[in-house]
């Protein structure tokens, strides 16, 4: 029994021995969260709808001011397209075809001119914006008039009735 007692003291001293040596591990636990969230895409032009113009067929002119005021809170384009490619002459078909000058600019700086049988197949731009700020600091301003072009005399006069439509459009880019 001596025997067995002095084995499970030194059993026991080994252990003393050992647990006082080895080193204590802090103990450590996390949780990540992923975080995510969304601003909506938010374009606003001023006017925005629909309007209608009466153009004089016989002014070779410019027509009138339009403005348009423009923001969004991402980068954008405002473009201009013709459903026509110009003033389409209904009692003809459309034989007749007048095209039309848009000049647009910023209080007359960064002029742009545009005509419309260039912004049939697809718009031309007029302004683009690649800044990301928020809608109150990411806009501007076009002011802009249309002035018929006419390619040859024989199209000067003819009567009959004319129609376009021009679209305005403000796009986000991203």
């Amino acid at each position: 029994m001596k025997k067995i007692f002095a084995a499970s003291l030194a059993i026991t001293a080994a252990v003393l021995a050992t647990s006082a040596s080895a080193q204590v591990v802090k103990d450590s636990e996390s949780f990540a969260i992923a975080l995510s969230g969304t601003v909506a895409s938010n374009c606003e032009l001023t006017p925005e709808g629909s309007g209608s113009y009466n153009v004089n067929m016989l002014d070779v002119t410019d027509q009138g001011l339009l403005a348009i005021t423009y923001a969004c809170n991402s980068p954008y384009t405002v473009s201009l397209q013709s459903q026509n490619g110009g003033m389409r002459h209904q009692e003809s078909n459309g034989a007749v075809l007048i095209d039309y000058d848009i000049d647009s600019s910023f209080l007359g700086f960064n002029r742009v001119t545009v005509n419309s049988a260039n912004m049939k197949s697809a718009p031309a731009t007029i302004v683009t914006d690649s800044d990301w700020k928020n809608i109150a600091l990411n806009g501007g301003a076009r002011q802009g008039d249309l002035g018929l072009s006419f390619d040859n005399l024989a199209e000067y006069a003819v009567a009959g009735t004319y129609s376009d439509t021009l679209t305005i459009k403000l796009a986000a880019n991203f």
